[in-house]
């Protein structure tokens, strides 16, 4: 219990200095791009530069760029992001109206994928050098290197336009009356269908490889060997023996998913014009809305963070000997 204590202190050590850089990384990155309020002049002539002053003044951006990190890091931890020059709100009022309809997308895509990447991993590593593997391998590697963008355009077209079979955009039906709850959440999980699908489908194509790698290492110990020795059946020396030790890590693959996915959902949001959290980063981008693009990340990076920290407890739950490293 001991050795699990110092490994817990050890680990939620790393996660905060992790996202004090990370936080940092945010703070130079956005400043780097410019002046958020550089192109007012542009936009409307009747601005002076002396107003333009004002208005830095009443964000803060006037002060040194040593005494703005230090706002930026007190306001990170107050959870106080600013002020949205876009939507004219306050940031994490945004965020949190955004950031459920990304879970919905995530959560369901990790977990859907995640049992498949598992499954088709064992059998496929199982079934090591036949054309199955082959086959299955192959296909793999085709929808690993597809880009989101082109796979979620692709079903866009044949599902949602030539088919009809599901909407072309959105996360409900604007302007529609729902008699019931059951109603509203079966639109709802009716226009989230194709982004989940191409979520799980990219994400299956790249972790199933991972599974079927683990596995046909673990398939060469000795203790796999003396199972089969010993005249236990196939299924039960695959999934007793054989997986129980490949499948550790894929527990902290599944955590760094949440960080890949999060890119993945930012370009298929944007095609499927799902208003989540990869949605506004965009929108947030295109608009020069400073503020907003910093607080988004840094809620990604929290998320991410948090998935990881997760992961790793349950790793030294699940293999006592990572406590000691």
């Amino acid at each position: 219990m001991a050795s699990y204590s110092v490994f817990l202190i050890r680990k939620v050590l790393a996660i905060f200095l992790t996202f004090i850089a990370a936080v940092t990384f945010v703070f130079i990155m956005v400043r780097l791009v410019g002046d958020p309020f550089g192109t007012l002049v542009l936009e409307d002539p009747r601005i002076t530069p002396e107003q333009i002053e004002k208005i830095k003044a009443v964000y803060g951006l006037d002060k040194p760029l040593h005494e703005q990190y230090i706002d930026f890091i007190l306001n990170t931890f107050r959870g106080e992001f600013g002020y949205s020059l876009h939507y004219q709100r306050p940031v994490m009022d945004v965020i949190m109206e955004r950031l459920p309809w990304t879970l919905l997308l995530l959560l369901p895509a990790i977990i859907i994928s995640t049992i498949l990447s598992i499954y088709t991993g064992m059998k496929t590593a199982w079934k090591h050098g036949t054309r199955y593997d082959v086959v299955v391998t192959s296909t793999a590697l085709f929808i690993r290197s597809t880009p989101h963008f082109w796979l979620a355009l692709l079903f866009l077209m044949f599902f949602g336009y030539y088919l009809g079979l599901f909407p072309l955009a959105g996360s409900v039906t604007p302007a529609k009356e729902f008699p019931s709850v059951l109603d509203y959440l079966a639109d709802v999980a009716w226009h989230a269908a194709l982004p989940i699908t191409v979520l799980v489908i990219r994400e299956i194509g790249m972790y199933m490889l991972y599974m079927r790698n683990a596995m046909v290492e673990v398939m060469g110990q000795d203790f796999v060997w003396m199972a089969k020795l010993k005249g236990l059946a196939e299924r039960t020396v695959m999934y007793r023996h054989a997986a129980r030790v490949a499948i550790l890590p894929m527990v902290t693959v599944t955590a760094l998913r949440f960080g890949f996915m999060i890119n993945g959902a930012i370009l298929t949001e944007t095609v499927f014009s799902y208003p989540g959290m990869g949605r506004l980063i965009f929108d947030a981008i295109m608009n020069d809305d400073y503020f907003l693009v910093q607080g988004a990340f840094i809620i990604m990076t929290v998320t991410v963070l948090l998935a990881n920290l997760v992961a790793d407890l349950l790793y030294g739950i699940l293999d006592p000997r990572v406590r000691v490293t």
